[in-house]
C-alpha cells in the first residue's frame, strides 16, 4: 500500500472532509443562496450570476443534485423548462453557510489577498437580482 492511498482512505472517513466535499465548488454557495429562498429556473440562476458560464452552472447543479442538496422539477408543458429547489437535506446547510459567512467577515484583510466582499449576504436574493438588472441596463458598473 502506498502512503497516499492511506491518506485518501483516512480522508474519506473524516466527516469534515465529507462536508467540505459537498459544499466545495466555486459557485455552489452562490447557487445555494437564491435557491434556499425560492425555486428558480436555469435562466433565473444565470441572470443572478452573470459571471458563471452555462456549462459550469450546469455541472455545479448536477453535483448538487447528486448530493441531494437540490431537486430538479420538470415543468409541464415541457417548453416551460425546469425549476430547481433546495431539498430538506440541503436546507440543513443554511446554518453552515451562515456561520461560514460570519467567519469570513471576521477575518482581517491580508495584504495582497482578495477579500470576499463581492457578494450579497445570504438571504438577499432580491438585492442580488436588482443589482444584476441595473448592470444589464447599464446603470451600474460590475464590481
Amino acid at each position: 500500500m502506498r502512503i497516499t492511498e492511506g491518506i485518501y482512505r483516512e480522508r474519506a472517513r473524516c466527516p469534515l472532509y465529507t462536508a467540505i466535499a459537498v459544499i466545495d465548488g466555486r459557485w455552489k454557495p452562490m447557487i445555494f443562496q437564491p435557491l434556499s429562498e425560492r425555486p428558480l429556473g436555469f435562466a433565473e440562476l444565470r441572470r443572478a450570476m452573470p459571471r458563471v458560464t452555462p456549462k459550469v452552472l450546469r455541472e455545479q447543479l448536477r453535483q448538487m443534485l447528486a448530493d441531494d442538496l437540490i431537486v430538479r422539477e420538470e415543468l409541464s408543458p415541457r417548453r416551460l423548462g425546469v425549476r430547481y429547489g433546495v431539498t430538506r437535506h440541503g436546507r440543513s446547510l443554511r446554518p453552515v453557510f451562515a456561520m461560514l459567512w460570519r467567519w469570513g467577515e471576521s477575518q482581517p484583510a491580508r495584504a495582497g489577498a482578495d477579500r470576499g466582499d463581492d457578494c450579497d449576504q445570504p438571504g438577499s436574493f432580491d438585492a442580488l437580482m436588482s443589482r444584476s438588472r441595473r448592470r444589464r441596463e447599464g446603470r451600474e458598473e460590475p464590481r
